[in-house]
């Protein structure tokens, strides 16, 4: 099994299971919330209209109280001759607006002596038994049943008699039960798209008014006594199943009559129902657009699985191949990989180790090169000093005859001249075989720069190069070997003297770099190509004719052993610019 296919697998599993666990857990989570918050507005709702429906009842019968009372009330003992009675009664109809649909009073007899409505006037009214009785404030009313077509609810109280004890008759009206329909229909607080109920229930158990949805229904004034078992408290909210909504499963907010001020109520109860299917559709239809969502995640997660996969894996297949490659000698370049950091990480160690076997495999060819170099020193040092010797002390006899001809006299400089070069080249093997460990001690970098260029003041006069400094590290010390970092200076700045052409430009640029001196080497001459630039530091690899190809050899020995690294760039210049890098501590005092 590949690492992409255990990715891709892996990763849609993951995915998919841990989003629809998530989404039945947001379902169920908001399925809760939802019920929860629905059920408190069915009981507030409920409340609300039961307190309105007791606020109603007392104003009633604080009216009630209050005309019985009146002056004008004793007007039944002379059968309201006047119509005084009759016109208050008429003042009191219009003054409600609609509140009340008849006002009367009826003497002893039951006649009806005066009324709002003058066609009652001089009629009997017989007095039926009363429904409900309240005493309020000593006074004791009764309420009548429901008219015909539940439309009026009368209200009735007696009518004391101010000059004698009892009672001069009765007062009536008939309150417009209508707006106890206008409390029940009033809107509910959540959603007007869900289809909700509101039953008004007595203290028996009977439905006696309700919501416009449902007032043409045959169960009313029936008893409903299976959802009212089920009400064990005051005020709340229940789930059950309504047999008169064909057995429709419900949400129910009910609460009982608490009475207002002094009025204690009739014990009435109002019921405010939801139907679970419209009171979830919400649920239902956030579970569809869950469903939806549910899919597009599969879609987006395969999407994203093989995305993925192949980003984890197509970089570990490329070091694969390159690690193949490698292996069979091929010149290839390690992969660069934009990737997580952890694979970012393991291909840039995974390319140092490469870099630094190859650095490796370089330093053994170089170590075999100066292993060579050693030996021709060792056997050079003996076979080729000593001849030499004998030749330039042999000219330096012959220079000295007085009869020396012209001729002769240049024969021995050329001898002298070229025995000194081979003597040169003699010391120089000599250094690269067996270079002197470095002496460390504290040294100003720039005063090592400066005597260097003081001891190269000739040569670049000659030649008309000018040497610019720029000094710019703030604190140049650092523990070096005086004598080798003049040797590097002197060859790499003899090095540029020679490559510029005659009034060239040659460039010194020190600058901090981490816990390093770093030192720049510039120049304007022709420069080194991409291909030269890795082979200028191998034994007498040289661009000039009369090079042996060891200066930068020997340099780069001193550089190393100082722990510091040298490479080449191209310079802003033209030519080439050589960079060294000194560690300020040395490695062993670290």
């Amino acid at each position: 099994m590949t690492i992409r296919y255990t990715l891709l697998t892996s990763y849609l599993l993951i995915s998919l299971a841990s989003a629809l666990l998530i989404t039945l857990m947001i379902f169920v989570h908001l399925q809760e919330i939802l019920r929860a918050e629905i059920e408190d507005k069915l009981k507030s709702q409920a409340t609300t209209i039961m307190q309105q429906i007791d606020t109603t009842l007392f104003e009633r019968m604080e009216n009630m109280a209050m005309w019985s009372q009146l002056e004008v009330m004793q007007e039944v003992r002379v059968r309201d001759v006047d119509k005084r009675l009759s016109h208050f009664l008429n003042e009191l109809h219009a003054g409600y607006d609609g509140v009340y649909e008849q006002i009367f009073v009826v003497d002893k007899s039951d006649t009806t002596v005066s009324a709002s409505d003058a066609n009652m006037i001089g009629t009997r009214y017989q007095q039926p038994r009363p429904w409900l009785t309240a005493t309020h404030n000593n006074h004791t009313h009764s309420l009548q049943h429901l008219d015909a077509h539940d439309e009026k609810l009368y209200f009735s109280i007696p009518i004391p008699d101010a000059f004698a004890a009892g009672e001069l008759g009765r007062l009536y009206a008939g309150f417009d039960w209508k707006e106890i329909f206008r409390l029940l229909d009033a809107p509910l607080p959540f959603s007007a798209d869900a289809q909700s109920y509101a039953l008004l229930v007595d203290i028996e158990g009977r439905l006696i008014a309700s919501s416009s949805v449902l007032r043409n229904k045959p169960f009313q004034f029936q008893r409903l006594p299976e959802i009212l078992k089920l009400m064990t408290q005051a005020t709340g909210s229940l789930t059950t199943q309504a047999d008169f909504l064909d057995n429709e499963y419900v949400l129910v907010g009910y609460a009982r009559s608490p009475g207002y001020r002094t009025f204690k109520g009739f014990g009435w109860t109002v019921l405010i129902l939801q139907p679970s299917k419209s009171a979830f559709a919400p649920v239902w239809d956030l579970w569809l657009a869950i469903l939806v969502f549910l899919c597009l995640t599969l879609v987006l997660g395969v999407l994203v699985s093989f995305w993925m996969s192949a980003k984890i894996a197509r970089p570990i297949v490329r070091l694969a191949e390159f690690t193949r490659d490698f292996m069979q000698g091929k010149q290839v370049t390690p992969p660069h990989t934009n990737s997580s950091t952890e694979l970012t990480e393991l291909s840039t160690q995974f390319s140092l180790m490469i870099n630094n076997l190859e650095q490796s495999r370089q330093d053994l060819v170089r170590v075999a090169k100066l292993a060579v170099i050693g030996e021709m020193a060792a056997s050079m040092a003996h076979e080729v000093r000593t001849p030499l010797g004998i030749l330039r002390s042999s000219a330096q006899i012959l220079q000295r005859e007085p009869d020396l001809s012209v001729i002769g006299r240049e024969m021995t400089d050329y001898i002298l001249s070229e025995t000194q070069r081979l003597n040169g080249l003699v010391t120089t093997l000599l250094e690269c075989a067996r270079p002197r460990s470095p002496q460390f001690s504290k040294q100003d970098l720039h005063h090592i720069i400066g005597h260097t260029i003081e001891l190269l003041h000739n040569q670049a006069d000659s030649k008309q190069v000018q040497i610019s400094l720029r000094l710019n590290a703030g604190l140049p010390l650092l523990y070096c070997d005086r004598d080798h970092i003049i040797q590097v200076f002197l060859n790499l700045i003899m090095n540029a003297i020679q490559h510029v052409e005659r009034g060239g430009r040659v460039e010194l640029l020190t600058r901090h770099q981490a816990d390093a001196l770093e030192t720049l080497i510039s120049d304007d001459g022709a420069g080194i190509s991409d291909a030269d630039k890795t082979k200028v530091f191998e034994p007498f690899f040289t661009q000039r004719q009369d090079g042996i190809g060891l200066g930068l050899t020997v340099v780069q020995q001193i550089i190393l052993a100082h722990h510091g690294k040298i490479f080449i760039t191209d310079s802003v210049y033209g030519g080439a610019c050589f960079h060294i890098l000194l560690p300020i501590t040395p490695i062993q005092e670290q």
